[in-house]
Protein backbone atom coordinates (compact mmCIF):
# COMPACT_ATOMS: atom_id res chain seq x y z
CA UNK A 1 0.00 0.00 0.00
CA UNK A 2 1.35 3.22 -0.68
CA UNK A 3 2.41 5.81 2.19
CA UNK A 4 0.49 9.00 2.67
CA UNK A 5 1.00 11.55 4.73
CA UNK A 6 -1.35 14.38 5.38
CA UNK A 7 0.14 17.80 4.18
CA UNK A 8 -0.55 21.10 5.71
CA UNK A 9 -0.90 24.58 4.37
CA UNK A 10 2.43 27.04 4.61
CA UNK A 11 0.31 29.62 6.41
CA UNK A 12 -1.90 29.53 9.21
CA UNK A 13 -5.66 29.96 8.60
CA UNK A 14 -7.64 30.63 12.22
CA UNK A 15 -11.18 31.78 12.78
CA UNK A 16 -11.22 34.42 15.70
CA UNK A 17 -14.32 35.52 18.02
CA UNK A 18 -13.94 37.40 20.52
CA UNK A 19 -15.06 36.86 24.83
CA UNK A 20 -16.53 38.78 27.19
CA UNK A 21 -12.85 39.16 28.41
CA UNK A 22 -12.06 41.05 24.80
CA UNK A 23 -14.52 43.29 25.16
CA UNK A 24 -14.16 44.30 28.78
CA UNK A 25 -10.08 45.12 27.84
CA UNK A 26 -11.18 47.17 25.13
CA UNK A 27 -10.16 50.68 25.03
CA UNK A 28 -13.55 52.63 25.71
CA UNK A 29 -12.58 55.34 23.92
CA UNK A 30 -12.03 52.51 20.52
CA UNK A 31 -15.60 51.36 21.48
CA UNK A 32 -16.76 54.90 21.62
CA UNK A 33 -15.32 55.38 17.62
CA UNK A 34 -16.35 52.36 16.37
CA UNK A 35 -20.30 52.88 17.64
CA UNK A 36 -20.28 56.87 16.50
CA UNK A 37 -18.64 55.74 12.66
CA UNK A 38 -21.66 52.86 12.71
CA UNK A 39 -24.33 55.42 13.74
CA UNK A 40 -23.20 57.60 10.85
CA UNK A 41 -22.41 55.28 8.45
CA UNK A 42 -26.27 53.53 9.41
CA UNK A 43 -27.97 57.25 8.99
CA UNK A 44 -25.97 58.13 5.76
CA UNK A 45 -27.38 54.59 4.16
CA UNK A 46 -31.06 54.93 5.37
CA UNK A 47 -30.50 58.85 3.68
CA UNK A 48 -29.30 57.83 0.62
CA UNK A 49 -32.22 55.16 0.47
CA UNK A 50 -34.84 57.71 1.38
CA UNK A 51 -33.52 59.58 -1.49
CA UNK A 52 -33.49 56.89 -3.99
CA UNK A 53 -36.61 55.92 -3.12
CA UNK A 54 -37.91 59.77 -4.30
CA UNK A 55 -36.12 59.15 -7.60
CA UNK A 56 -33.11 61.23 -6.94
CA UNK A 57 -30.15 59.07 -6.72
CA UNK A 58 -29.12 58.40 -10.61
CA UNK A 59 -28.04 54.86 -11.01
CA UNK A 60 -28.30 51.87 -8.54
CA UNK A 61 -28.00 52.69 -4.47
CA UNK A 62 -26.21 49.86 -3.16
CA UNK A 63 -26.77 50.29 0.52
CA UNK A 64 -24.21 48.73 3.45
CA UNK A 65 -26.88 48.67 5.96
CA UNK A 66 -25.87 45.77 7.98
CA UNK A 67 -22.32 45.46 6.70
CA UNK A 68 -20.77 48.80 8.63
CA UNK A 69 -19.10 46.35 11.34
CA UNK A 70 -16.74 44.69 8.79
CA UNK A 71 -15.50 48.43 7.20
CA UNK A 72 -15.63 50.13 10.53
CA UNK A 73 -13.63 47.16 12.65
CA UNK A 74 -11.53 46.93 9.80
CA UNK A 75 -10.49 50.79 8.91
CA UNK A 76 -10.69 52.47 12.59
CA UNK A 77 -7.82 51.59 13.48
CA UNK A 78 -5.78 52.77 10.36
CA UNK A 79 -3.25 55.44 9.54
CA UNK A 80 -4.22 58.22 6.82
CA UNK A 81 -1.22 57.18 4.34
CA UNK A 82 -3.08 53.51 4.77
CA UNK A 83 -5.10 53.06 1.72
CA UNK A 84 -8.03 51.12 0.84
CA UNK A 85 -10.49 50.73 -1.95
CA UNK A 86 -13.42 48.35 -2.78
CA UNK A 87 -16.52 47.79 -5.12
CA UNK A 88 -19.93 48.93 -6.24
CA UNK A 89 -21.10 48.15 -2.51
CA UNK A 90 -18.48 50.51 -0.54
CA UNK A 91 -20.42 53.68 0.42
CA UNK A 92 -19.20 52.32 4.15
CA UNK A 93 -15.48 51.65 3.58
CA UNK A 94 -15.16 55.08 2.01
CA UNK A 95 -16.98 57.09 4.84
CA UNK A 96 -15.19 54.91 6.98
CA UNK A 97 -11.75 55.83 6.08
CA UNK A 98 -12.60 59.41 5.72
CA UNK A 99 -14.37 59.70 9.27
CA UNK A 100 -11.61 57.78 10.47
CA UNK A 101 -9.03 60.35 8.71
CA UNK A 102 -10.97 63.51 10.10
CA UNK A 103 -11.54 62.50 13.14
CA UNK A 104 -7.90 60.62 13.56
CA UNK A 105 -9.14 57.67 14.67
CA UNK A 106 -11.27 59.03 18.01
CA UNK A 107 -14.83 60.06 18.14
CA UNK A 108 -16.59 62.08 20.63
CA UNK A 109 -20.15 60.67 21.40
CA UNK A 110 -21.70 63.78 23.23
CA UNK A 111 -20.54 65.87 20.31
CA UNK A 112 -20.47 63.43 17.39
CA UNK A 113 -20.31 65.89 14.37
CA UNK A 114 -18.06 68.84 14.23
CA UNK A 115 -17.67 71.05 11.16
CA UNK A 116 -15.47 68.85 9.13
CA UNK A 117 -16.70 65.78 9.49
CA UNK A 118 -20.21 67.93 8.50
CA UNK A 119 -18.70 68.71 5.43
CA UNK A 120 -17.74 64.58 4.78
CA UNK A 121 -21.14 64.10 4.86
CA UNK A 122 -22.01 66.57 2.58
CA UNK A 123 -19.70 66.13 -0.03
CA UNK A 124 -20.05 62.18 0.14
CA UNK A 125 -23.85 62.64 -0.07
CA UNK A 126 -23.50 64.96 -3.06
CA UNK A 127 -20.91 62.88 -5.22
CA UNK A 128 -23.59 59.88 -4.44
CA UNK A 129 -26.47 62.55 -6.00
CA UNK A 130 -23.73 62.88 -9.07
CA UNK A 131 -22.95 66.66 -7.59
CA UNK A 132 -20.41 69.47 -7.99
CA UNK A 133 -19.60 69.61 -4.57
CA UNK A 134 -19.18 65.75 -4.40
CA UNK A 135 -15.44 64.43 -3.78
CA UNK A 136 -15.12 63.65 -7.50
CA UNK A 137 -17.02 66.87 -8.92
CA UNK A 138 -20.11 64.30 -9.20
CA UNK A 139 -18.98 62.31 -11.97
CA UNK A 140 -18.24 59.39 -10.02
CA UNK A 141 -20.99 58.57 -8.02
CA UNK A 142 -22.43 55.94 -5.96
CA UNK A 143 -20.27 53.56 -7.45
CA UNK A 144 -16.74 55.70 -7.38
CA UNK A 145 -16.11 57.25 -4.17
CA UNK A 146 -12.27 58.39 -3.94
CA UNK A 147 -10.26 60.77 -1.85
CA UNK A 148 -6.65 60.22 -2.03
CA UNK A 149 -5.82 62.45 1.03
CA UNK A 150 -7.84 60.04 3.25
CA UNK A 151 -6.44 57.62 1.59
CA UNK A 152 -9.52 56.14 -0.10
CA UNK A 153 -8.13 55.02 -3.52
CA UNK A 154 -11.97 54.48 -5.20
CA UNK A 155 -14.61 52.07 -4.80
CA UNK A 156 -15.58 50.44 -8.27
CA UNK A 157 -18.19 49.00 -10.14
CA UNK A 158 -16.39 46.36 -12.06
CA UNK A 159 -16.77 43.37 -9.94
CA UNK A 160 -12.78 42.08 -8.64
CA UNK A 161 -11.04 44.97 -10.61
CA UNK A 162 -10.00 46.33 -6.88
CA UNK A 163 -7.43 43.39 -6.07
CA UNK A 164 -5.20 44.14 -8.50
CA UNK A 165 -5.19 47.95 -8.24
CA UNK A 166 -4.66 47.62 -4.21
CA UNK A 167 -2.07 45.22 -4.99
CA UNK A 168 0.14 47.53 -7.11
CA UNK A 169 -0.42 50.28 -4.35
CA UNK A 170 0.72 47.48 -1.86
CA UNK A 171 3.91 47.30 -4.43
CA UNK A 172 4.29 50.93 -4.14
CA UNK A 173 4.06 51.63 -0.96
CA UNK A 174 6.70 47.97 -0.04
CA UNK A 175 8.87 49.81 -3.07
CA UNK A 176 8.73 53.82 -1.17
CA UNK A 177 10.44 52.24 1.97
CA UNK A 178 6.96 52.51 3.88
CA UNK A 179 4.98 50.18 6.76
CA UNK A 180 1.98 51.52 5.29
CA UNK A 181 -0.41 48.70 4.44
CA UNK A 182 -3.52 48.39 1.42
CA UNK A 183 -6.80 46.56 2.03
CA UNK A 184 -9.10 45.69 -0.60
CA UNK A 185 -13.03 44.89 -0.31
CA UNK A 186 -14.76 42.63 -2.41
CA UNK A 187 -17.33 40.46 -1.86
CA UNK A 188 -18.37 36.70 -2.44
CA UNK A 189 -19.19 37.17 -6.08
CA UNK A 190 -15.29 38.68 -6.45
CA UNK A 191 -14.12 35.37 -4.65
CA UNK A 192 -14.69 33.86 -7.34
CA UNK A 193 -12.92 36.02 -9.82
CA UNK A 194 -9.69 35.34 -11.56
CA UNK A 195 -8.09 38.90 -11.09
CA UNK A 196 -8.65 38.71 -7.57
CA UNK A 197 -6.85 35.65 -6.71
CA UNK A 198 -4.02 36.23 -9.21
CA UNK A 199 -3.44 39.39 -7.31
CA UNK A 200 -3.19 36.61 -4.45
CA UNK A 201 -0.52 34.92 -6.26
CA UNK A 202 1.73 38.40 -7.07
CA UNK A 203 1.17 39.65 -3.43
CA UNK A 204 2.36 36.48 -1.84
CA UNK A 205 5.36 36.30 -4.06
CA UNK A 206 6.48 39.30 -3.67
CA UNK A 207 5.39 39.39 0.26
CA UNK A 208 2.83 43.13 -0.57
CA UNK A 209 1.31 44.68 2.19
CA UNK A 210 -1.98 44.25 1.00
CA UNK A 211 -5.12 42.85 2.68
CA UNK A 212 -7.55 41.08 0.83
CA UNK A 213 -10.56 41.55 2.89
CA UNK A 214 -13.80 39.60 1.61
CA UNK A 215 -17.38 40.91 2.86
CA UNK A 216 -18.84 37.32 2.68
CA UNK A 217 -22.73 38.51 2.71
CA UNK A 218 -23.90 34.83 1.27
CA UNK A 219 -25.20 36.45 -1.78
CA UNK A 220 -24.13 37.52 -5.08
CA UNK A 221 -27.00 39.82 -6.02
CA UNK A 222 -29.29 36.50 -6.11
CA UNK A 223 -27.61 33.64 -6.05
CA UNK A 224 -26.26 31.95 -2.82
CA UNK A 225 -22.93 30.73 -2.25
CA UNK A 226 -23.56 27.30 -2.10
CA UNK A 227 -24.78 27.45 -5.34
CA UNK A 228 -21.32 29.09 -6.67
CA UNK A 229 -18.53 27.19 -4.62
CA UNK A 230 -18.00 23.90 -3.13
CA UNK A 231 -16.10 25.27 0.13
CA UNK A 232 -18.34 28.31 1.49
CA UNK A 233 -15.13 29.55 3.69
CA UNK A 234 -14.17 31.99 1.58
CA UNK A 235 -10.59 32.95 3.73
CA UNK A 236 -9.97 29.06 2.25
CA UNK A 237 -8.60 31.00 -0.86
CA UNK A 238 -5.48 32.19 1.23
CA UNK A 239 -3.90 28.74 1.66
CA UNK A 240 -3.60 27.76 -1.52
CA UNK A 241 -1.12 31.05 -1.93
CA UNK A 242 0.59 30.16 1.42
CA UNK A 243 -1.20 34.00 3.01
CA UNK A 244 -1.98 34.01 6.59
CA UNK A 245 -5.61 34.28 6.74
CA UNK A 246 -8.97 34.88 9.49
CA UNK A 247 -11.94 34.13 9.39
CA UNK A 248 -14.11 36.14 11.32
CA UNK A 249 -17.90 37.31 12.74
CA UNK A 250 -18.26 40.73 10.67
CA UNK A 251 -21.44 41.63 12.31
CA UNK A 252 -18.63 41.86 15.68
CA UNK A 253 -16.82 44.72 14.87
CA UNK A 254 -14.72 44.17 17.81
CA UNK A 255 -13.50 40.64 16.68
CA UNK A 256 -13.04 42.23 13.36
CA UNK A 257 -11.06 44.88 14.73
CA UNK A 258 -8.75 42.05 16.68
CA UNK A 259 -8.11 39.95 13.69
CA UNK A 260 -7.06 43.09 11.33
CA UNK A 261 -4.68 43.73 14.14
CA UNK A 262 -3.15 40.66 13.90
CA UNK A 263 -3.23 40.79 10.00
CA UNK A 264 -1.76 44.34 10.15
CA UNK A 265 1.23 42.85 11.93
CA UNK A 266 1.97 40.62 9.38
CA UNK A 267 1.63 43.00 6.44
CA UNK A 268 3.13 46.42 8.47
CA UNK A 269 6.77 43.73 9.31
CA UNK A 270 6.95 42.56 5.92
CA UNK A 271 5.59 39.11 6.01
CA UNK A 272 3.09 39.72 2.99
CA UNK A 273 -0.25 39.78 2.79
CA UNK A 274 -3.04 38.63 4.11
CA UNK A 275 -6.34 37.51 3.88
CA UNK A 276 -9.41 38.54 6.16
CA UNK A 277 -13.11 37.05 5.79
CA UNK A 278 -15.96 38.91 7.63
CA UNK A 279 -19.47 37.32 7.55
CA UNK A 280 -21.79 39.35 7.16
CA UNK A 281 -25.06 40.24 5.99
CA UNK A 282 -26.78 42.95 4.10
CA UNK A 283 -30.13 43.87 5.04
CA UNK A 284 -31.65 45.15 1.86
CA UNK A 285 -31.64 43.89 -1.61
CA UNK A 286 -28.60 44.24 -4.33
CA UNK A 287 -29.35 47.87 -4.48
CA UNK A 288 -32.34 50.30 -3.63
CA UNK A 289 -34.89 50.69 -1.20
CA UNK A 290 -36.47 47.10 -0.72
CA UNK A 291 -35.09 43.43 1.42
CA UNK A 292 -34.18 40.37 -0.56
CA UNK A 293 -37.27 38.99 0.82
CA UNK A 294 -39.42 41.28 -1.62
CA UNK A 295 -37.59 39.54 -4.81
CA UNK A 296 -38.40 35.43 -3.33
CA UNK A 297 -34.28 34.83 -3.13
CA UNK A 298 -34.13 34.76 0.63
CA UNK A 299 -37.06 34.35 3.37
CA UNK A 300 -38.39 37.06 5.91
CA UNK A 301 -37.68 34.42 8.56
CA UNK A 302 -33.94 34.31 7.89
CA UNK A 303 -33.55 38.50 7.33
CA UNK A 304 -35.16 38.36 10.47
CA UNK A 305 -32.43 36.00 12.19
CA UNK A 306 -29.47 38.32 10.83
CA UNK A 307 -31.08 41.46 11.92
CA UNK A 308 -30.81 40.19 15.58
CA UNK A 309 -27.36 40.32 15.03
CA UNK A 310 -27.12 43.99 14.07
CA UNK A 311 -23.08 45.76 14.85
CA UNK A 312 -24.93 48.49 15.55
CA UNK A 313 -26.76 47.04 18.45
CA UNK A 314 -23.83 44.76 19.20
CA UNK A 315 -21.57 47.08 19.82
CA UNK A 316 -24.17 49.04 22.14
CA UNK A 317 -24.93 46.28 24.47
CA UNK A 318 -21.68 45.28 24.98
CA UNK A 319 -20.79 49.09 25.95
CA UNK A 320 -24.21 49.27 28.35
CA UNK A 321 -23.09 46.17 29.84
CA UNK A 322 -19.71 47.23 30.95
CA UNK A 323 -20.98 51.08 32.15
CA UNK A 324 -19.63 52.72 29.24
CA UNK A 325 -23.00 54.14 27.95
CA UNK A 326 -26.35 53.85 28.74
CA UNK A 327 -29.62 53.44 26.65
CA UNK A 328 -30.16 56.84 26.34
CA UNK A 329 -26.53 57.59 25.40
CA UNK A 330 -27.14 55.33 22.52
CA UNK A 331 -30.34 57.28 21.37
CA UNK A 332 -28.48 60.29 21.65
CA UNK A 333 -25.45 59.16 19.64
CA UNK A 334 -28.37 58.19 16.80
CA UNK A 335 -30.23 61.39 17.38
CA UNK A 336 -26.95 63.18 16.08
CA UNK A 337 -26.02 61.29 13.48
CA UNK A 338 -29.51 61.95 12.11
CA UNK A 339 -29.63 65.50 12.49
CA UNK A 340 -26.09 65.33 10.98
CA UNK A 341 -27.83 63.74 7.82
CA UNK A 342 -30.71 66.22 7.61
CA UNK A 343 -27.86 69.24 7.87
CA UNK A 344 -26.39 67.25 4.98
CA UNK A 345 -29.47 67.02 3.03
CA UNK A 346 -30.65 70.44 3.41
CA UNK A 347 -28.91 72.41 1.61
CA UNK A 348 -28.79 69.99 -1.88
CA UNK A 349 -32.71 69.98 -1.93
CA UNK A 350 -35.81 72.14 -2.72
CA UNK A 351 -39.24 71.64 -3.35
CA UNK A 352 -40.50 71.08 -7.12
CA UNK A 353 -42.25 73.47 -8.06
CA UNK A 354 -43.41 71.26 -10.83
CA UNK A 355 -44.59 68.35 -8.40
CA UNK A 356 -46.23 69.06 -5.73
CA UNK A 357 -44.98 67.59 -2.35
CA UNK A 358 -41.99 66.41 -4.14
CA UNK A 359 -38.68 67.51 -4.11
CA UNK A 360 -35.69 67.65 -6.67
CA UNK A 361 -32.15 68.71 -6.71
CA UNK A 362 -31.03 72.10 -6.67
CA UNK A 363 -30.40 73.19 -10.06
CA UNK A 364 -27.23 75.52 -9.41
CA UNK A 365 -25.50 72.47 -7.70
CA UNK A 366 -25.44 70.56 -10.61
CA UNK A 367 -21.75 70.27 -12.00
CA UNK A 368 -21.48 72.38 -15.81
CA UNK A 369 -21.83 69.54 -18.84
CA UNK A 370 -18.05 71.07 -19.99
CA UNK A 371 -16.28 69.74 -16.87
CA UNK A 372 -17.54 66.25 -17.75
CA UNK A 373 -14.27 65.70 -19.57
CA UNK A 374 -11.72 67.70 -17.70
CA UNK A 375 -8.47 65.97 -16.82
CA UNK A 376 -10.34 62.26 -17.86
CA UNK A 377 -8.83 62.82 -21.70
CA UNK A 378 -6.74 65.31 -23.70
CA UNK A 379 -6.53 67.04 -26.82
CA UNK A 380 -2.75 65.80 -27.37
CA UNK A 381 -1.47 68.98 -26.49
CA UNK A 382 0.46 67.75 -23.76
CA UNK A 383 2.87 65.94 -26.12
CA UNK A 384 3.54 69.28 -28.03
CA UNK A 385 6.68 69.58 -26.13
CA UNK A 386 7.98 66.26 -27.14
CA UNK A 387 9.97 64.84 -29.69
CA UNK A 388 8.67 61.96 -31.86
CA UNK A 389 10.24 60.65 -34.60
CA UNK A 390 9.19 57.93 -37.14
CA UNK A 391 10.66 54.98 -36.91
CA UNK A 392 11.39 54.60 -40.33
CA UNK A 393 13.32 57.66 -40.93
CA UNK A 394 14.75 57.75 -38.02
CA UNK A 395 18.68 56.97 -38.54
CA UNK A 396 19.86 56.80 -34.92
CA UNK A 397 21.47 53.32 -34.21
CA UNK A 398 19.38 51.12 -32.63
CA UNK A 399 20.60 48.26 -30.63
CA UNK A 400 19.34 44.80 -31.04
CA UNK A 401 17.58 43.35 -28.58
CA UNK A 402 14.89 40.94 -27.51
CA UNK A 403 11.32 41.81 -27.31
CA UNK A 404 11.32 39.90 -23.98
CA UNK A 405 13.81 41.71 -22.83
CA UNK A 406 12.56 45.07 -24.30
CA UNK A 407 9.66 43.77 -22.48
CA UNK A 408 11.48 43.51 -19.10
CA UNK A 409 13.47 46.56 -19.19
CA UNK A 410 10.64 49.01 -19.60
CA UNK A 411 9.06 47.14 -16.64
CA UNK A 412 11.84 47.60 -14.15
CA UNK A 413 12.63 51.42 -15.77
CA UNK A 414 8.91 52.15 -14.56
CA UNK A 415 8.30 50.12 -11.68
CA UNK A 416 12.08 50.11 -10.18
Amino acid sequence: MARQRRLESTAPWVELSTTAADWKNADPALLATMLGQLHLIRAFEERVLELAGEGLVHGPAHSSIGQEGGAVGSIVGLRTTDAVNGSHRGHHQFLAKAITHVSQGKLDLTSLVDDTLQGVLQRTLAEILGLAQGFCAGRGGSMHLQWFEAGALGTNAIVGVGAPMATGNAYAQKHSGTTDLTINYFGDGAAQIGSVLESMNLAAAWKLPVCFFVENNFYAVATRIEESTADTRLSVRGMGFGIPSWRVDGMDPLAVHLAMEQAAEVMRSGGGPAVVEAEVYRFFHQNGPYPGSAFGYRTKEEEAEWKKRDPLERVAREMIKLGHIDEAGVQAVRDQALAAMDAATEPLLEADPEKQGKRRIRPELWPDPDFVDVGVRGDASELAELRAVEPLTDTREREQVKFVDAVASVMEHRMG
